[in-house]
């Protein structure tokens, strides 16, 4: 409970130093201190898992987290969603930081398996507090009163991601005997692999935090294959498989597969989880 204090201060913190505008530059060391963060994870998860038949097991359940939070989110969007016609344009390149951090949770597994590393995991910790005073330095500028007036009136897009996703992970509980609050939690990042992943870890332990890891960054894999395959479906409801990363990393998807029209909804959509899920997680592992 003391760490999830820790954290919400440090959020806020970064938050308040980012409105100043003059940290603008620090920024910039988001990928860094990230990719550093999943590099020194994947050494603990080293340390810790060396067996082939527990990797299959994360990868699965990686799966047993993403299947439902993001099929049901899809399929709420769809209740809410009328019939739109839009013009669809062509597919888009991916971004490289998916890779580079995923190479960075391989690189630091294998290290890991081979060398025992000590003090790995208060490691982790310190990262992830300068991670989180990082990310609210970075979003600082975009907390403001017009953000949240803006496109209210698709509100129902990132009300049905997140909905799908607590669901989602209440299935995942009942149905594969997941522990609740790790199952909700790890649902709940909604594709923000770099934040979910790393947090879950400094709670559950190097194992689950690779799961939440997996889980989400699988998700935002997953939407770069699913947007163009149903791009001839309801747009809006296909804003909710991407989760956060429709405002960054898939953005240039949704724009170049459903049309530029979209880039508004994309943004909004992102923009309004990214500042929920910073406190939602903590939210329900302090319940």
């Amino acid at each position: 409970m003391e760490f999830i204090w820790l954290y919400l201060l440090a959020l806020t913190a970064g938050v308040a130093l980012g409105k100043t505008g003059r940290l603008k530059p620090v920024s910039k060391a988001l990928p860094y201190v990230t990719g550093m963060l999943i590099f020194i994870i994947g050494v603990w998860a080293g340390n810790e898992i060396r067996s082939l038949m527990v990797i299959a097991n994360l990868l699965l359940g990686s799966v047993e987290i993403l299947i439902p939070s993001t099929l049901v989110g899809y399929i709420i969007a769809l209740g809410f969603e009328r019939k739109t016609n839009r013009e669809r344009g062509s597919y888009s390149k991916r971004t490289k930081a998916p890779f580079l951090f995923l190479s960075a949770a391989i690189s630091g597994w294998g290290l890991g398996s081979l060398i025992v590393v000590p003090n790995a995991e208060s490691l982790v910790t310190d990262l992830l507090i300068a991670l989180v005073i990082v990310i609210g330095i970075d979003m600082g500028p975009s907390i403001t009163v017009s953000s949240f007036k803006r496109d209210l009136k698709n509100s129902w897009i990132p009300f049905s991601a997140l909905s799908g996703a607590l669901i989602g992970g209440l299935i995942s509980s009942a149905v594969f005997g997941i522990n609740i609050k790790f199952a909700l939690a790890s649902s709940a990042g909604m594709g923000w692999y770099s934040l979910d992943g790393p947090l879950l870890s400094s709670i559950f332990g190097p194992d689950l935090g690779m799961i939440a890891f997996l889980s989400n960054f699988l998700r935002e894999q997953a939407t770069f294959f699913l947007v163009p395959l149903l791009r001839n479906q309801k747009g809006g409801a296909l804003l909710t498989l991407g989760g956060c990363t429709t405002m960054d990393d898939t953005l240039s998807l949704y724009a170049s597969t459903l049309g530029d029209e979209y880039k508004e909804l994309a943004l909004f959509n992102g923009l309004v989880l990214t500042l929920i899920i910073p406190f939602l997680i903590p939210g329900i592992l302090a319940l």
